[in-house]
């Protein structure tokens, strides 16, 4: 079987959907595009809504979400959540749909695939990230997640590829315009990941196996790409490890379990087609 084809399709603070193919499984994560732009993205990749067999919903607000009661009353896709966001969904969908409860730790099992939620910390009803079996390769998925539990850390353990939230700059964020109510919830354990924290963590999840990343769920108004990718690539480089064709030179060699390769390292598009390969 081939390997498993990931694109985020949509990620920003605007919206966010990620599409996964493996096997018999195309499924995609959030729906917080209107469909007819998820439909058409899709159509980039060689899909369509009407080939999606499920929609793993990270939690319910609307950047995550916003195209979900269309697709849901065109294409019944089953529709997978955590309970109170399910319960939430429920209430403001507004059609018939086919929705299916998410316990943390308790995986999904699909044709070829298994898609297993776990707890994050977020300003949510209920917000989970995801670790999720293909072959013998394991994917992560964790955005919009306030601090680096040990929930969030053991999930990430031993992911081959990783989508990774890289929300914010620290200091454009406290001297930027929000007002200070907004900025202390972003900053919060429940709110985003900085790109100084998501930067931290890189070097930890690629001496444990992680080969490829990308940086995803970018603030517009308090990030740039080019920022967040800097501060990764440089935290990985001083560790020693290889990225996208360069290295220090001097740098020591890494303290890796098992061989290191290569690391890929790019930035998701806000609203346009991304690869972790």
């Amino acid at each position: 079987m081939s390997e498993a084809k990931i694109y985020t399709l949509f990620s920003s603070s605007k919206g966010n959907c990620t599409y996964i193919k493996h096997g018999r499984d195309e499924f995609l994560i959030d729906c917080g595009a209107s469909a007819r732009a998820i439909e058409n993205a899709l159509a980039m990749v060689g899909s369509s809504l009407a080939d999606i067999k499920a929609i793993f919903i990270t939690h319910e607000h609307s950047d995550h979400i916003r195209g979900l009661s269309t697709v849901c009353k065109y294409f019944g896709t089953p529709v997978y959540a955590p309970s109170a966001s399910l319960c939430y969904i429920d209430s403001h969908i507004a059609c018939a749909a086919d929705l299916r409860e998410l316990k943390s730790g308790c995986a999904v099992e699909l044709f070829d695939s298994a898609v297993c939620p776990v707890a994050t910390p977020h300003d949510a009803l209920s917000s989970v990230g995801f670790r999720i079996r293909v072959g013998n390769e394991i994917i992560g998925y964790y955005t919009d997640i306030g601090h680096l539990s040990e929930g969030v850390l053991r999930g990430l353990a031993g992911c081959r590829r990783v989508v990774i939230e890289s929300n914010h700059d620290i200091e454009m964020l406290k001297n930027g315009r929000y007002p200070y109510s907004l900025k202390q919830r972003i900053l919060g354990d429940r709110g985003h990941l900085s790109n100084r924290a998501c930067a931290s963590l890189l070097p930890h999840l690629a001496r444990h196996g992680t080969e490829s990343f990308v940086l995803a769920h970018l603030s517009e108004e308090n990030n740039r790409p080019e920022t967040a990718f800097r501060e990764s690539f440089v935290a990985l480089l001083e560790k020693g490890f290889t990225v996208n064709g360069e290295r220090i030179t001097d740098a020591p060699e890494p303290d890796c379990v098992g061989e290191i390769k290569e690391l890929r390292l790019r930035v998701a598009s806000p609203c346009g087609i991304t690869e972790l390969k």
